[in-house]
């Protein structure tokens, strides 16, 4: 499933809070960011209900926008 007209009031509002929190992102082929959502439900970090629709990155272009104070780690993991 896609998602191409979302907005970030459409996701679950815990997910969209501005208080303290940290926002994961799976970017990678549908199947695999499946798995590693399912993956994660049976490590019981979170729930795969809490995840948002698969989402299509327009244009195979990507911005992301980080508050003045938030900084980025990431990791590759081979599946």
């Amino acid at each position: 499933m896609t998602f191409k007209n979302w907005t970030p009031e459409a996701l679950p509002a815990d997910f969209a809070s501005p208080h303290s929190s940290i926002r994961h992102i799976l970017l990678g082929r549908p199947g695999d960011i499946r798995q590693t959502i399912h993956l994660l439900h049976n490590l019981r970090y979170v729930e795969t209900s809490h995840w948002s629709p698969l989402i299509e990155v327009p244009e195979q272009r990507l911005i992301l926008r980080p508050e003045p104070d938030e900084m980025i780690s990431m990791l590759v993991r081979r599946l």
